[in-house]
């Protein structure tokens, strides 16, 4: 039996019943680790013998942690959460031996929810652009083709899913961090509505938007991770009947390369003659670009104005923050006055409309070399920002509703493309629902081919943006 290949739902049956030990189960996603970290560096830190110790203890003792809900199942946390003696950088060389004394209040409840972990997944620095690499761990490669990039900033959990080198992943969606990421590599990720996560630390109240969230292989993964996170137990079945659902690729007016609008407009086709009902229709987002930008400048201000003139931080990190510091008091109360109005847009869209949830591509473009920072130019259409290429995910989040990222198709070489499935603010559990059934139509998304990861020569391939 391949345990590390299992759903994660599989995976945690078998070892309720006994049928399979979380030593097992450990070592099985070592096994692929192994096979496949020396080539996509998912999983850049990892201590392998703590994991291994708590498996046995679990092992050997029934009653400890008896009813947790992820007992046993493997994980690995991503280095932007800090993780209690272990060695967490953030990506940045400013923190490259930073080994926080505490856990980060999610990760302490994740802990007690009975998780295995291993590590720390690959981010970015500071978890700043759609693509993993950063000058301490070095670079995470995509599964499906080691040439192009995993995405980001959750790239590392998103890769180590996809390899079956853990069972469930978190990560942290500001722009499309859990989304983007789940695209490239061919899994789910999920953005819960905004303030829903109890143990996400929250800045300021007035940022809203960045959000701790969910990744698996599967829906009901997904749904089995975010139920512990949210003390909340979420159904993945699907729901019943033909949804109304509004569909637009590109919100209206985005640039998205020919593959990612193909490979959309053939999911809405498939879920069309599935019997759902599909209207071309889009919400109201003007402004939130701006919107977007502003809130985020000042997230960064507040937490890292101390790092605005260090050239140890990359350029486009220190933009940001100096971006926060330069926001006088009219444009943010602007921009919060924007994300209100846009909000209110979000959900009377829905109501209006009785659309049941809302369609559109995730990534406005597949996987891209890993030579690359950042894209600057989709379809034609020239890009003057490192995250431009990204608004196709950060338009959806500024109205704070929950998105996910769900496999549905690939492009002509065989790269993943994931669509994007958006629903009213806390309507969470009824998207899952409506995922749940979409994935059914779609069928299971296949696995990337490790036993050509295993045999890759290293000196073949390309180096990132860091050289």
């Amino acid at each position: 039996m391949d345990l590390a290949g299992l759903p994660a739902t599989e995976q945690k049956a078998l070892l309720a019943s006994g049928r399979a030990s979380c030593r097992e189960l450990l070592a099985a996603c070592r096994t692929r680790a192994g096979l496949t970290e020396p080539v996509v560096n998912a999983i850049p830190t990892v201590d392998w013998e703590a994991a291994e110790a708590l498996a046995g203890r679990l092992d050997d003792d029934t009653m400890l942690m008896e009813g947790a809900p992820l007992r046993g199942l493997v994980t690995a946390h991503k280095d932007l959460f800090d993780t209690a003696g272990m060695r967490t950088t953030y990506g940045s060389p400013v923190f490259a031996d930073h080994v926080p004394a505490a856990d980060t209040p999610l990760v302490a409840h994740l802990r007690r929810c009975g998780l295995v972990s291993v590590g720390k997944t690959n981010t970015p620095e500071f978890g700043k652009g759609s693509h993993t690499f950063n000058p301490v761990h070095g670079l995470t490669r995509n599964p499906w083709n080691p040439h192009l990039s995993a995405g980001g900033s959750s790239g590392g959990a998103a890769v180590a899913l996809a390899c079956g080198s853990v069972s469930v992943a978190c990560g942290s969606d500001l722009g499309g961090s859990l989304r983007n990421p789940a695209s490239f590599n061919g899994v789910v990720g999920f953005r819960p509505t905004s303030g829903s996560i109890s143990h996400d630390v929250v800045q300021d109240p007035r940022i809203r938007m960045p959000m701790s969230g969910p990744m698996g292989r599967t829906v009901a993964d997904m749904a089995v991770l975010l139920g512990a996170m949210t003390d909340v137990e979420v159904s993945a079945t699907p729901v019943a009947g033909k949804p109304r659902v509004a569909f637009s690729p590109d919100l209206g007016d985005l640039p998205l390369d020919p593959e990612v609008r193909l490979a959309t407009q053939r999911a809405a086709d498939v879920l069309a003659d599935a019997g759902w009902d599909i209207v071309e229709a889009y919400p109201d987002l003007s402004g939130a670009d701006l919107c977007f930008e502003d809130l985020r400048g000042l997230s960064m201000a507040l937490t890292s104005a101390d790092l605005a003139d260090d050239e140890r931080v990359k350029a486009t990190a220190r933009y940001e923050i100096g971006l926060g510091l330069a926001l006088g008091a009219d444009r943010l109360s602007e921009a919060a006055a924007a994300e209100d109005r846009l909000r209110d847009n979000w959900d009377r869209f829905f109501a209006v409309g009785r659309f049941d949830m809302f369609l559109s591509a995730t990534s406005q473009v597949p996987p891209f070399p890993v030579g690359l920072e950042w894209i600057s130019e989709i379809d034609g259409v020239r890009l003057d920002h490192y995250t431009h290429w990204m608004r196709s995910c950060s338009r959806i989040t500024v109205p704070g509703g929950p998105s996910m990222s769900l496999p549905a198709g690939f492009t002509a070489n065989g790269l993943p493309i994931g669509i994007q499935l958006s629903g009213p603010q806390g309507h969470d559990h009824s998207l899952i629902s409506l995922a749940a059934a979409a994935e059914e139509v779609f069928g299971p998304c296949p696995p990337p081919d490790l036993g050509a990861l295993a045999v890759l020569d290293l000196s073949s391939l390309p180096p990132g943006p860091l050289g």
